[in-house]
Parts: structure tokens; C-alpha cells; sequence
């Protein structure tokens, strides 16, 4: 016996096939993306850390110093 289709689900059929469609083209998108990161061996990010400004000076790890240098050493 055959599963016949509810006037609102033969309705719903095109809206749902386009969900698929959809779907299935925004995960071939992101697992192209995942399998160019693990080729280029990106796939744990790193972070380095900053450069200070003044490589002399002992400047905090963190952004909480509570010191202010003027604009134009900060740059």
C-alpha cells in the first residue's frame, strides 16, 4: 500500500527538497574548507604573540596594564 501525500505535504515537498538542496551544498562548501585547512595543516590555530612596540620595555602579556602611552608611541 502506498503512502499517499496530505494536500499539505505535497504542498510542503518543493520548500522541503530546496531545504535539502540547500543544505547539502553549504556542507560540500565547509568540508571543502575543512579538507583546504588539514592540506595547508591549519587546522589547530596558533597564536602568537605580539610584537610590543617598545621591544626594550617589559610589557604585560595581558591588555589589563594599567598604564596609558600616548597615541603616537603606541603606534
Amino acid at each position: 500500500m502506498a503512502h499517499e501525500l496530505s494536500f499539505s505535504e505535497t504542498r510542503m515537498t518543493p520548500q522541503v527538497e530546496r531545504a535539502h538542496k540547500l543544505f547539502n551544498r553549504v556542507l560540500v562548501s565547509w568540508a571543502g574548507d575543512v579538507l583546504e585547512l588539514r592540506r595547508r595543516n591549519l587546522l589547530h590555530p596558533t597564536w602568537d604573540r605580539a610584537i610590543p612596540a617598545h621591544s626594550t620595555t617589559v610589557v604585560p602579556a595581558s591588555q589589563g596594564d594599567q598604564t596609558v602611552q600616548p597615541m603616537k608611541d603606541a603606534a
